[in-house]
């Protein structure tokens, strides 16, 4: 298939003329002549390449720069996404000040358009080479963390960062066909069932951070309408060694699942280990994942309401977190057996 290119002119004519010459090398062209249109056009599909003026309208603030900068803050999944500047601004200030942001490429009106279809075909051809390495290395990722995570008493699944499921191991599996806890989409992407749209708001939000910030966890509860009860998940951020530090876009997330039907709760002295706990903090955080409520944890540990809520502030603070769902879902992560993830990282690099 043609390579997409995203073309944003606020000039109706250069507009009809730039989606002309492209059309006519062979590229498919997605035309958008203000900002506006610009970002919807990039939530309904995922260009390979976007061709912008700088100066789009009169609001200077929202301008060639304000999507720039709205694409690498914003979304993380178009991190390899070559982004060419067109502007009748030829002095060297207004290039370099592109440069510094960390445009790929600056073209002057009036436009060469020999220079500008080379230009254009040099970046596509550049990412081509990349994106063909970084599926090398992530294929043999992705095999070798399938091997690990085939043998976890837990379940896990993978993804990528579009969200294609990748991989689940059995454990999952089982999950998906006996407790109806998440399956697929049409397109083959992760969804959860009966999932509340808050809990799925802040899952997508910790799920788009992590795809830049390799080896970073977040744990959440993700709150069902049915009578199953709260789904324990914990997301980590993986990639190849060879991309640790530079490209986030083969990133893959690793998803530990747990629910009440299916706890995997840690050794005590394992739980007090990770987190720093005191043992009687240990118990307290065991019992409320053990689906008891506080008053008892109380009652089992024969001390005061108060008691468990001092030490409940005190897990909160070591643990990170801001509520009880999440702690028990940080307790349940870590009852999980988690491979040397750094070992499947060596293999690939």
């Amino acid at each position: 298939m043609s390579a997409c290119i995203l073309c944003i002119e606020d000039e109706a004519t250069l507009l009809a003329d730039l989606v002309e010459e492209l059309s006519a090398a062979g590229y498919r062209v997605i035309a958008a002549n203000s900002v506006d249109s610009a970002l919807l056009q990039l939530e309904q599909q995922r260009p390979d390449l976007v061709l912008c003026d700088v100066m789009l309208g009169d609001d200077s603030t929202r301008d060639g720069y304000f999507i720039h900068q709205h694409i690498r803050e914003r979304r993380p999944d178009l991190a390899d996404l070559p982004f060419i500047f067109l502007s009748a601004l030829g002095q060297r200030s207004a290039l370099l000040e592109a440069r510094r942001v960390g445009v790929d490429d600056y073209l002057v009106k009036p436009v060469d358009y020999d220079m500008l279809l080379a230009t254009v075909s040099g970046r596509l051809a550049q990412i081509e080479r990349l994106r063909g390495h970084a599926s090398s290395n992530q294929g043999r990722f992705l095999e070798h963390l399938q091997s690990i995570f085939a043998q976890l008493p837990g379940a896990v699944l993978l993804c990528d960062p579009d969200g294609q499921l990748l991989y689940a191991n059995p454990k999952a599996r089982r999950m998906a066909q006996e407790e109806g806890v998440w399956t697929q989409d049409s397109r083959g992407r992760l969804s959860w069932c009966e999932v509340k749209p808050s809990s799925l708001q802040t899952f997508r939000q910790y799920a788009s951070e992590l795809l830049v910030a390799v080896g970073a966890r977040r744990v959440l509860a993700l709150e069902r309408y049915s009578s199953g009860g709260a789904v324990f998940v914990s997301l980590l951020s993986l990639a190849p060694g060879s991309q640790m530090l530079t490209e986030s876009a083969g990133n893959l997330l690793a998803i530990f699942v747990s629910c009440v039907q299916s706890r995997s709760l840690p050794e005590l002295e394992t739980l007090r280990l990770i987190f720093s706990l005191t043992p009687t903090e240990a118990r307290v955080a065991l019992l409320l994942a053990q689906g008891l409520r506080s008053d008892e944890v109380a009652q089992e540990l024969d001390v005061s309401a108060s008691t468990v809520a001092f030490h409940l502030r005190n897990l909160f603070s070591k643990t990170g977190v801001a509520r009880q769902a999440d702690l028990v879902a940080l307790v349940l992560s870590a009852g999980t057996a988690l491979p040397d993830l750094a070992m499947a990282a060596a293999v690939a690099s």
